[in-house]
């Protein structure tokens, strides 16, 4: 089986019993990940099946509309139920337009690339990049998961949702492949808790990549998570103690003022 980069894949979190529906859900997210159609022995390797494993699956999703061949008829696409899915997503409520003023605001007055994401199970996705403006930035993809246990943004992400759903999250995030698995619970537990008391998390460069980040919640007016706000910083920016102060401030002033035009009053901790 060949290894996918972790920074794009989306981790399953699936029991034994609905390995059907994981197996399906990995396929279309390799599809959704490809840059161009890809072949059913591209699919089996990459995600660990026999070939006529994959042909079924692809065979039953073509059925569906969720995948269809490309126009010389042996390479497999995301097909028009997906197209129309992401119609209908795209209908829902917009925050990066809502939030875009302040967002880009924070990215112009910290000269950083911001991003707005929102959860995704015990994860986080990007729904918009406010890439900086300078000629070197870093740039991040709409769309892209970003994981537990070492996002920032889903750590946040997840650290505010109710107690009962990151119980039943829990659950999973122990029991995932390495690369998004929570090893040691009680410390993530900790982390979860200092997230709570301080609206931020932050991390250093996991992937070697000369980046790491900073993320902060944004509440709607019925004091429910409604995004995650997550500012791109350079490995040099970042020490073993923290981001710096003027950072983390003009993070937290910004996710409360995202925060009161959903209507939300909470009120954000000043940063220790």
């Amino acid at each position: 089986m060949n290894d996918r980069d972790p920074r794009r894949q989306a981790p399953s979190t699936a029991a034994p019993t609905i390995e059907v529906v994981a197996t399906t859900s990995a396929i279309i997210d390799f599809l959704a990940e490809s840059a161009a159609p890809v072949g059913v022995q591209q699919v089996a390797t990459v995600l660990g099946l026999t070939k006529s494993r994959a042909s079924r699956h692809l065979a039953n999703l073509e059925r569906l509309g969720i995948v269809t061949r490309s126009n010389r008829g042996r390479r497999f696409q995301l097909g028009w139920r997906v197209i129309r899915w992401g119609h209908l997503a795209s209908a829902l409520p917009d925050l990066p337009e809502a939030l875009g003023e302040p967002l880009a605001a924070l990215r112009d007055k910290l000269g950083l690339t911001v991003l707005i994401c929102t959860a995704a199970g015990g994860d986080a996705v990007v729904r918009r990049c406010f890439a900086a403006r300078s000629a070197i930035r870093i740039e991040v993809e709409t769309g892209l998961m970003l994981s537990l246990p070492h996002s920032p943004s889903a750590r946040v992400a997840f650290a505010f949702q109710s107690r009962e759903r990151r119980r039943e999250l829990l659950a999973h995030l122990k029991s995932r492949e390495a690369s998004f698995r929570v090893e040691d619970a009680d410390n993530f537990t900790e982390q979860v808790a200092a997230i709570q008391r301080d609206y931020y998390s932050w991390t250093l460069d996991k992937f070697d990549l000369g980046h790491g980040a900073a993320a902060a919640p944004v509440f709607d007016f019925e004091e429910a998570l409604a995004c995650v706000v997550t500012i791109m910083l350079t490995s040099d920016a970042l020490t073993d103690r923290a981001p710096p102060r003027h950072v983390i401030e003009a993070l937290l002033d910004c996710c409360e003022q995202c925060s009161r035009l959903l209507r939300s009053r909470i009120r954000f901790p000043v940063p220790q």
